[in-house]
């Protein structure tokens, strides 16, 4: 079976990408007249957009991940890396949860294998119930632990 990231998840982190570009176009659109040093509001727009750029590639990054399950293995696939574990070869299986109060509970899986090749995904980016799927199939191949952190907000 094979999991990518949902349109929704796409479209929500590509909001939280652009929003520092947004709130520095509003400053400079309201306070650029009032400000005496006018290269100072425009080194931190720069600033912003190069911060803004940086979480819009990785936003894009992770939504271009795709993952595969079947009876014989895992894999990840993105733009720079495929990773590949069989089940019999995982040795750690974690699912960091992350409570979240503005969006749903975050999760990252991680599986390790005995050569120290590690698999990450981001489960959270995928639809609730292929979310639950995935965990499911994991939890059926391997010993999977949960590990909940601190809140994130």
């Amino acid at each position: 079976m094979e999991f990518r990231p949902s349109k929704k998840s796409f479209f929500v982190s590509l909001l939280w990408a652009l929003s520092p570009l947004i709130v520095a176009g509003i400053v400079t659109y309201f306070m650029y007249e009032s400000i005496a040093w006018k290269w100072l509001l425009w080194i931190a727009n720069g600033v912003t957009v190069l911060f803004s750029l940086y979480l819009l590639v990785q936003s894009i990054y992770v939504h271009l991940e795709t993952l595969y399950l079947d009876n014989y293995c895992i894999r990840t696939s993105s733009p720079l890396v495929t990773i590949e574990l069989k089940w019999e070869d995982i040795v750690n299986a974690l699912l960091l949860e992350r409570i979240n109060a503005i969006s749903r509970t975050d999760h990252l899986l991680i599986l390790q294998s005995y050569d120290d090749r590690v698999l990450l995904f981001n489960t959270s980016t995928l639809d609730p119930k292929d979310e639950e799927i995935v965990i499911r199939k994991v939890k059926e191949k391997t010993n999977l632990e949960i590990q909940r952190d601190s809140p994130s907000i």
